[in-house]
């Protein structure tokens, strides 16, 4: 039975990038090189399709950007906040307060902040936000897959990260991959099918592999659609 965590990345290093800019803007920050927060810039904006890390590239910044900045690991953990439909500036607002408020244990001073979806949040909510961000006594982590719905003034306080889709290469790469982890072999034509069939999404095309890989090993011939199989 293959580990259903097998292929969850560890590190930024683990992610697929569709671009050498998006990794290059996460590389800048990781370093400590780049003076983060600083500059007006507190947070880290993912935005990109669906299936393509953001959220898991979101969970794993702050330890990775604290010890960068410090050569040492979080003390106190990152808060992660599910952004709701219908969650209003002032429910934020507490929420936020009540995080930064608190002494950071940490050995940078600060706070670190995962807002999934944050494309949810009302313009008001998103304006307390941007309010918020001008304190810089905390690093927002913000994923959205409709960029054009994020506050402008929200993006401009933030490192905007693209995170679409991974090339073919690089996902044909990670099928055959999967297909070598399960003993089987796909041809081509099958890696074709299941790169397409995943519209750029990373986690489809490793659910469709490992699907197709079971198929194979139980003698059962793959179907070729995506909606037949």
């Amino acid at each position: 039975m293959i580990d259903a965590n097998k292929y969850q990345p560890k590190s930024y290093a683990d992610m697929f990038y569709g671009n050498a800019e998006s990794q290059l803007r996460i590389e800048d920050i990781l370093t400590g090189l780049l003076p983060f927060p600083a500059f007006g810039k507190c947070g880290v904006l993912l935005y990109g399709t669906f299936g393509t890390g953001k959220t898991t590239l979101a969970r794993i910044l702050p330890e990775e950007i604290e010890f960068g900045k410090t050569q040492q690991e979080l003390v106190m953990s990152y808060e992660f906040i599910t952004c709701k439909q219908g969650f209003t500036g002032p429910q934020l607002m507490t929420l936020l307060n009540n995080i930064t408020t608190r002494i950071s244990l940490n050995h940078s001073g600060l706070h670190y902040i995962v807002l999934d979806e944050v494309d949810n949040l009302s313009s008001l909510a998103q304006q307390s936000l941007k309010s918020m961000m001008n304190m810089q006594s905390a690093v927002c982590i913000l994923t959205t897959n409709y960029l054009q719905r994020i506050d402008k003034g929200v993006q401009d306080r933030c490192v905007l990260v693209e995170l679409n889709a991974a090339s073919y290469q690089q996902m044909a790469a990670h099928v055959n991959r999967v297909a070598r982890d399960m003993n089987v072999v796909f041809n081509d034509e099958e890696v074709e099918l299941i790169v397409s069939a995943a519209k750029g999404s990373m986690r489809e095309a490793t659910h469709d592999a490992i699907r197709r890989a079971v198929r194979k090993l139980r003698g059962i011939e793959a179907i070729g659609s995506q909606q037949a199989a």
